[in-house]
């Protein structure tokens, strides 16, 4: 059955820890059978009621009156409640009379019942005095991120409230997604609480439930853990934009020098097939293995074309056709050829030819070799031009403006900065070295996998 003195005193409470304003004080004053007990509750910037209490024995207090009114410490600017726990007792009582009379205004209650208890769970259970809401970013049109918040609880929501929403999470970086909940002061939003964790990119169907005032759990996620960090500390890594999502798959063309030593050609190759193992994952990719040698410049000795040895296949197909070129190894036809350039500007021709029959698409062009292009004349770099006059600058260029393709290069830096330069414009969004290759930053920089982006809170109002 109920107990009607735990009833009594836990809607004395209520209704006192309700009319509380914001800059107020709550006093519960207990006198009990072992002294006497101060409790002062207030609510924070927050509006949620939190409460502190400290104990006199009858010792410690004596038969003084002054000693009594300075533990119980009754402030005439606070709300007071005066309670005995222990009725007939003859010092509870004395006590009790005394805080009466200093108090004549407070509400008086003589109960059985524990006052720390019913007070715990009053504050437990006490209505949402400002609404909660979930800290959120809602992407714009153009790309960039505004910060913005979802509802979660109104005014007056209890403990038990739930909310159930649909957010997309990114990539949190180290520090995971934050799930900041916060209330406000006018117009500017006060931090509440942040949790944190490492998710998965993706939606989630995320229910939040009221605990208490002041706490809110989320579920549907990965385990959260408390995040202590600060407002400024969490928008500090809000980017200004989301990163650009490919329309399509890509297609990734690596043109391979097979002309040279044995163990170079197995090199270039052995090069190729990482970058292709790395994307091996990303779905609708489409891959075309190309080879090039050099020209002879021997009338006697004929050249041995470009071969597209793989055109738009998959990557494990891509994977046979390298397999095949490093099998056969280097190319011997034409030897000897010229000893400083390579075919450069016929497979680009060849390339150029072969996307004009393609669908649009984004374009990756992967070069990887050591020796320069043949110029379509002449000039001062001494290497003899291309026998069909091919002029590799004019056809890179057309290849990046009218087909949008993006150049990278493996290369061996052996021929000097006069050289490089020319690679500079071959590998002009990512250019690498044999020697120190970070396969994640080239293919970072063909765009073929996006920059990561940590996006610190989830994301509203977008489709994927």
């Amino acid at each position: 059955m109920p107990d009607p003195d735990n009833d009594l005193l836990r809607k004395a409470l209520a209704k006192a820890v309700a009319g509380l304003p914001g800059s107020g004080r709550l006093s519960v004053v207990e006198v009990a059978a072992d002294g006497l007990t101060s409790f002062k509750i207030v609510r924070d910037d927050h509006g949620v009621p939190r409460g502190r209490r400290w104990h006199s024995s009858w010792t410690e207090l004596g038969q003084e009156r002054a000693a009594l009114l300075r533990a119980a410490d009754l402030d005439p600017a606070d709300d007071t409640l005066l309670v005995c726990s222990s009725p007939g007792g003859p010092q509870a009582d004395e006590a009790f009379e005394w805080l009466r009379a200093a108090r004549p205004d407070a509400p008086t209650l003589r109960v059985d019942a524990s006052v720390a208890t019913v007070i715990t769970e009053v504050l437990r259970d006490d209505p949402l005095t400002r609404s909660y809401d979930l800290v959120v970013l809602r992407p714009r049109t153009d790309g960039t991120l505004e910060l913005a918040t979802v509802p979660l609880f109104p005014v007056q929501a209890r403990p038990g409230a739930t909310m159930t929403m649909t957010l997309h999470c990114e990539e949190g970086g180290p520090n995971g997604t934050a799930f900041a909940v916060v209330t406000w002061q006018g117009q500017e939003p006060q931090l509440l609480s942040v949790a944190s964790g490492t998710l998965h990119p993706g939606s989630y169907n995320v229910t939040a439930e009221l605990r208490r005032p002041g706490r809110v759990r989320f579920s549907g996620l990965p385990p959260l853990t408390d995040d202590h960090r600060g407002w400024a500390e969490l928008i500090d890594e809000i980017p200004a934009r989301l990163p650009v999502r490919p329309s399509d798959g890509g297609h990734l063309i690596c043109a391979i020098e097979v002309c040279g030593a044995e163990e170079k050609v197995a090199e270039r190759v052995g090069r190729a097939r990482q970058v292709v193992s790395t994307l091996s994952g990303r779905p609708g990719l489409s891959v075309s293995v190309v080879a090039y040698g050099a020209h002879s410049f021997d009338r006697a000795v004929k050249d041995s074309p470009v071969e597209v040895r793989a055109w738009r296949v998959d990557v494990a197909a891509a994977q046979d056709a390298l397999d095949e070129l490093e099998e056969r190894g280097a190319i011997t036809q034409g030897y000897p050829y010229h000893p400083h350039a390579a075919q450069v500007e016929d497979m680009l021709v060849a390339v150029e030819r072969r996307l004009s029959r393609d669908p649009a698409s984004s374009v990756a062009l992967l070069t990887i070799g050591d020796r320069p292009p043949h110029p379509p004349k002449l000039d001062t770099s001494r290497v003899l031009p291309c026998p069909h006059r091919h002029d590799w600058r004019a056809v890179a260029t057309r290849l990046e403006q009218s087909r949008h393709v993006v150049f990278g290069a493996i290369v061996d830096y052996q021929y000097g900065d006069r050289l490089s330069r020319v690679w500079r414009q071959l590998g002009s969004a990512a250019l690498a070295n044999f020697d120190a290759l970070d396969i994640r930053g080239l293919i970072s920089g063909l765009g073929l996998v996006p920059d990561a982006v940590p996006v610190p809170f989830p994301l509203i109002d977008v489709e994927y």
